[in-house]
């Protein structure tokens, strides 16, 4: 009997082992399918021969600065007189979808916001936007070329994420309200059935 227990436990392992086996194969498959996937959405910004079109990461870098522009004018001619240009940090930030700026777990928090937008990559713009307007007193404290440029292009961990992510969808919302429409308020509770209704019309409890 004891044999017997042994040899069922064993194939039991046995049988684990390749079901967790056939997970990490799918896990690797469907990894890959979201990154080519993902890919594929931001394959121009890394042709040459796109730069310098509406499709490009040129295009999107000007949208970056006339966003930056549109929801701060002062800091964005502050910038602009102290030469810091948007290619100097932002064609980073967004070629690269924030992953040389953040913490693994961040990057992961952030892009599933991204991912979870149906505009996707417009809202990476406001999520650079936010970032530098979180910063704004910083940089306009010091207005300094060298100092600006620093900041920017090592962001670390000066502001939390979730501070970034609260400013971004504001900013955001602000421009696209129908993609933050409140839920629906839930159906009126229906009376109770007639069998519990008093003669005046009140419900026992």
């Amino acid at each position: 009997g004891g044999g017997e227990g042994g040899d069922g436990s064993l194939e039991d392992g046995s049988y684990s082992a390749q079901l967790i086996h056939a997970a990490w194969e799918a896990i690797e498959a469907d990894a890959f399918f979201c990154f080519t996937a993902l890919m594929s959405e931001v394959r121009d910004h890394f042709c040459s021969n796109l730069d310098h079109t509406a499709l490009g990461i040129t295009a999107r870098i000007e949208r970056f600065a006339g966003l930056l522009a549109a929801k701060d004018p002062p800091l964005a001619a502050a910038l602009d007189n102290i030469r810091v240009a948007p290619t100097f940090y932002a064609f980073r930030w967004i070629s690269l979808l924030m992953t040389q700026e953040l913490d693994l777990p961040d990057v992961l928090r952030l892009w599933d916001s991204l991912l979870a937008d149906e505009r996707r990559f417009d809202f990476l713009l406001y999520f650079c936007v936010a970032m530098v307007l979180c910063i704004r007193e910083e940089l306009l404290e010091h207005g300094d070329f060298s100092y600006s440029v620093k900041a920017l292009q090592h962001y670390e961990s000066r502001v939390p994420l979730h501070t970034l992510l609260e400013r971004a969808h504001a900013l955001y919302a602000a421009d696209h309200p129908q993609l933050y429409v409140p839920p629906a308020a839930p159906p009126p509770r229906p009376p109770p059935p007639p069998d519990r209704m008093s003669s005046n019309g009140a419900a026992y409890l």
